[in-house]
């Protein structure tokens, strides 16, 4: 069996559930600031589709308006955690579901707001899933959309690349293969029928201690080594964290970039 049918994405999310929103703090910011930057309309159905923990979503309800919410993810730990936040909010159907981003199982035409936040780049067929994003809005819906932009990270992929580490690299070679890059984006959303609002890409510069990086590469990373055995598992990990650490300018810290891509459109209708 192959490494890439092996090591799916969602194996590193259904053991990270719990802490992946401590983890991933910087993408809940990004997922804050693409909900701003909708539309201002009302959108009382929402689709989050590789919904995670559902902070993109919950960023939306606390907008107002929300009134029914269907999440699907492969990680079922992840839609448990889910599910815990929409319990403070009982008035919000909610259905949420271990399915593909392919096959969501909404009708047609059903969400006025579609979400894809950190998840797009996990996706083995990108447009397949974008089409269905397409075909789930109805006319006049609206999609927001947040990746890993091109050239994410790269002085981390450097830095790795360097350290001959095959087992290692292909963290290295994960952070190249997630990035969608801006023009790109923008031409698989038209070829969908969709609209594009604004698609624009920020670039951040971070601070931050260096087990900090490897504690998020630890949360969304390690199916990368499924494959292997799991003290083996381990050992990589280990590895990876010496990385970060050997990397830290002489005031300890680890400065690495912070690409992202990020996208608003419309169905026409």
């Amino acid at each position: 069996m192959s490494r890439s049918t092996v090591n799916h994405p969602a194996e590193s999310f259904e053991r990270s559930a719990r802490a992946y929103e401590v983890l991933v703090a910087l993408n809940r910011a990004g997922s804050r600031r693409l909900v701003r930057s909708l539309p201002d309309e009302p959108y009382g159905r929402v689709l989050d589709v590789g919904c995670g923990t559902g902070f993109a979503t919950m960023q939306a309800v606390a907008r107002g308006g929300v009134n029914e919410v269907t999440g699907v993810d492969p990680a079922q730990a992840m839609l448990d955690v889910f599910t815990q936040h929409l319990s403070a909010h009982p008035g919000i159907r909610a259905d949420l579901r271990a399915a593909d981003a392919v096959s969501t199982g909404v009708p047609d035409g059903w969400a006025d707001l579609v979400l894809c936040t950190m998840a797009l780049h996990w996706m083995p067929d990108r447009p397949a899933a974008i089409r269905e994003m397409a075909r789930a809005l109805r006319p006049r819906g609206v999609l927001g959309i947040l990746a890993p932009g091109q050239g994410h990270d790269r002085p981390t992929v450097d830095i790795i690349m360097a350290t001959g580490d095959a087992e290692v690299i292909r963290l290295a070679d994960s952070i190249v293969a997630n990035e969608i890059p801006v023009g790109w984006l923008a031409g698989v959303l038209g070829e969908v029928g969709l609209e594009p609002l604004d698609v624009w890409s920020e670039t951040r510069e971070r601070v931050v201690a260096p087990d900090a990086v490897a504690d998020r590469m630890d949360a969304v990373a390690t199916h990368l080594w499924a494959d292997l055995p799991e003290p083996a598992q381990h050992d990589v990990m280990a590895r990876v964290r010496r990385v970060f650490r050997d990397a830290a300018a002489p005031d300890g810290m680890y400065r690495y970039r912070f690409v992202k891509t990020f996208a608003v459109a419309r169905k026409p209708g």
